[in-house]
């Protein structure tokens, strides 16, 4: 049995529990100069072999995306900002959370049941792939009920700058309100919110209508026409725009889309219809395509009446196929054994500090009793001084007595002898003053009994006292030990809940890093099966759960670092 107060354990604390090393040599099995950061980078560097553009978006996908602001859209990100937000919203950073197959080049959340078993359209959902890219790329960043828009927020700002100048430019309105009528180009023709927008420099030759548009107003007319119920081409004043106008903020394919729309059959339009609100904003994501890196360059305007659940049948059919690959189970039995592994190893830090709270709860007690035993024995020791010293007291106390009766006694001989005239030489008289000395000499030795007993009553007393003051003393000293034990206990006990929150949220930080690195290491084989079988692999692979923590009773190996804690209470 280990000694709690041991001299090799005197400097133990909770630091290797925390420590990273240990976790990275005993739960993911790296070499000692090797750390999760460098792991990261090598598994980067095989997603970028597969062909993934931005594998730290499976690496840390809890960074925000800006590539999706209206500040940073351009032709060059369309490929980044091109993402619909509405699947980045529900995005978990929990321990179950899955890149979807939205998008290969970025994570996303795992969609619906309903979402990966809806079968693909035919030729007409490329048109709805092509219609969603598009209405990503204006889609506002964050939804809002009242919005329409990403330039809704900026409107807002604009709009209250806007009435603070109301008050200013009222005088030069009404003396421009009889010119305008007879304006052309007047804006109150067109109602779109283009025109109350920030006020920046024209970038588009003058329309038929009059008005030059910026790029910013281009593609507030974009949104709103593509949000509209009638699906109908962007305008400006009841004019459709020009394609030169809609090539300065849309590739080529994306005009012939635009510009056509309004061609769409009202199958078409009634399906968007169901999915979008009023404000243009959709309120259910449409099935996407299952690859976005395919651009139709095709464009079909007629729906089928029934799904093709051929398509369906086929993906079933090809991830079914590849789930039963001996490389995919590989894949999974390892990341079967590094959850385990991991979860080990959790087990065993909850063992180790609960075991280190234990022992430093024993320490304490044990210190307090020593130091009670000590405190105890020196009491004693003071204690059996003060009975000595009050002894030794009284004894020169009853000596002094003793030589006062005896010389209160010779002195009462003398004076008898002398008054009784016993002894003629020298010749004197016996004076009355003299009887009267005699007899209080008789008197004294009389009382001197009674005064000495009074005395030694008093000295006792006074013993008596000084013992009670003693041990009252003794009694708050060891009081005041049991009232810093307690304190100390409840420090211990408070620093057990704090270590116990930092390692639950050290345990949940490391187990989101190990799924998202799991999260890419599924993604690679999944682009590597594609580019080995010519196909695509529609749907979430599937991956291991996290072990019960009932699995994990068994007591901690003495080959771990951590089995020193564990010792300590034996």
């Amino acid at each position: 049995m280990l000694e709690p107060g041991g001299d090799y354990l005197a400097e133990l604390t909770t630091a290797p529990i925390f420590d990273d090393a240990i976790y990275l040599s005993e739960a993911l099995l790296l070499p000692v100069n090797e750390n999760e950061d460098e792991l990261d980078t090598k598994l980067a560097l095989l997603a970028r072999e597969s062909g993934i553009e931005e594998p730290y978006r499976y690496l840390c996908p809890d960074v925000p995306d800006l590539s999706t602001a209206m500040s940073t859209m351009t032709v060059s990100s369309v490929n980044r900002s091109s993402m619909s937000v509405h699947s980045r919203e529900t995005q978990s950073t929990g321990f179950t959370s899955h890149p979807s197959r939205t998008s290969r080049d970025i994570p996303s959340t795992d969609q619906s049941p309903v979402q990966r078993t809806a079968p693909p359209l035919t030729r007409a959902s490329l048109s709805l792939d092509q219609y969603d890219s598009v209405m990503d790329r204006f889609r506002p960043s964050v939804r809002h009920r009242h919005s329409s828009s990403a330039f809704s927020a900026p409107n807002s700002v604009f709009s209250n700058s806007s009435s603070a100048r109301k008050s200013t430019v009222r005088k030069h309105r009404r003396g421009s309100g009889l010119f305008s009528r007879f304006r052309k180009d007047s804006s109150s023709a067109c109602r779109s919110r283009a025109h109350h927008g920030p006020h920046v420099k024209p970038q588009s030759p003058k329309l038929e209508c009059g008005h030059s548009l910026s790029e910013y107003a281009i593609r507030v007319h974009i949104q709103e026409a593509m949000g509209s119920k009638e699906h109908v081409a962007p305008a400006c004043c009841g004019h459709p725009l020009p394609r030169e106008v809609l090539a300065m903020v849309l590739t080529g394919e994306e005009v012939d889309f635009v510009t056509a729309i309004s061609g769409l059959s009202p199958d078409l339009r009634s399906l968007r219809d169901s999915g979008y609100s009023e404000d243009g904003v959709s309120s259910i994501d449409l099935p996407q395509a299952a690859d976005a890196r395919s651009a139709p360059t095709e464009f079909s305007v007629t729906v089928p009446n029934t799904p093709n659940r051929e398509t369906s049948q086929a993906d079933e059919t090809s991830l079914n196929l590849a789930l039963a690959n001996e490389a995919f189970k590989t894949l999974k039995v390892e990341q079967r054994e590094q959850f385990r592994r991991v979860a080990t190893f959790e087990s065993n830090q909850r063992k180790a500090l609960s075991a280190y709270h234990q022992w430093s709860l024993r320490s304490l007690a044990t210190q307090l009793e020593s130091t009670k035993a000590g405190k105890t024995k020196q009491h004693g020791l003071a204690l059996e001084r003060l009975d000595e010293f009050q002894i030794v007291a009284e004894h020169d106390l009853r000596k002094a007595h003793a030589q006062e009766i005896q010389n209160v006694a010779t002195a009462l001989k003398y004076m008898e002898a002398y008054c009784s005239g016993a002894n003629p030489d020298p010749a004197h008289k016996v004076t009355e003053e003299d009887r009267k000395k005699l007899e209080r000499q008789r008197m004294m030795q009389t009382k001197l009994p009674a005064k000495h007993e009074s005395a030694i009553n008093v000295l006792r007393a006074k013993q008596e006292r000084d013992t009670k003051i003693k041990l009252q003393k003794q009694q708050t000293e060891l009081q005041q030990l049991d009232a810093e034990y307690e304190k100390e206990k409840r420090a211990e006990e408070l620093q057990y809940v704090k270590d116990s929150s930092r390692l639950d949220a050290l345990i949940q930080s490391r187990r989101r890093r190990a799924i998202h690195r799991w999260d890419l290491k599924f993604e690679i084989w999944r682009r590597d099966w594609e580019n080995q079988h010519g196909t695509t692999l529609n749907g979430r692979l599937p991956h291991e759960d996290w072990p019960e923590t009932t699995d994990m009773e068994a007591p901690i190996t003495c080959s771990s670092s951590l089995a020193l804690y564990t010792q300590v209470i034996v």
